[in-house]
């Protein structure tokens, strides 16, 4: 089991980063996929603001609504941004009142038993996969690579 702080730590700085990679995606390549069947731009970024909703619906408790984001498809990156800022503020901001022991709750998700605490890793962990895509999506779409983890060629930002 991971802790609440730990929890709270990784989720802070991981989203701070997905939303860098967001930021550097060009605006009006949105649909751009670099093969016939990858996900495209828009999709992978609808998946950071999904994987949102499915952490507040498990493990916090809201109405789960698979409806609301089986439409859910827009046109700009900044919405996309947006979107993906509120939500992931509002999961930060119930994880920090969440006591402790709900880390422990048992969620049903895709047919298995999970403790909470792995059900928000996870979601966390797909993200950070599809982070990794959105960055060679970003070099393949001519826009310019942020650093993640380390240094980029593309961003003299690197905070080493």
């Amino acid at each position: 089991m991971i802790t609440k702080n730990n929890l709270l730590q990784l989720f802070k700085r991981e989203f701070a980063t997905t939303l860098k990679v967001m930021r550097a995606f060009p605006e009006d390549k949105l649909s751009f996929a670099p093969h016939e069947r990858s996900s495209n731009a828009r999709k992978i970024m609808s998946t950071f603001v999904f994987e949102m909703y499915l952490v507040d619906s498990y493990v916090m408790g809201k109405h789960l609504d698979r409806s609301v984001f089986q439409a859910y498809s827009p046109d700009k990156v900044a919405t996309l941004i947006s979107d993906f800022e509120r939500e992931s503020a509002d999961i930060i901001s119930k994880l920090e009142k969440l006591p402790e022991a709900d880390l422990n709750k048992t969620v049903e998700f895709a047919g298995r038993k999970i403790p909470a605490d792995e059900f928000m890793l996870m979601m966390l962990f797909d993200q950070i996969h599809h982070r990794g895509q959105m960055s060679v999506y970003i070099r393949l779409a001519g826009g310019k690579v942020p650093s993640v983890y380390g240094p980029s060629a593309d961003d003299s930002d690197t905070n080493l």
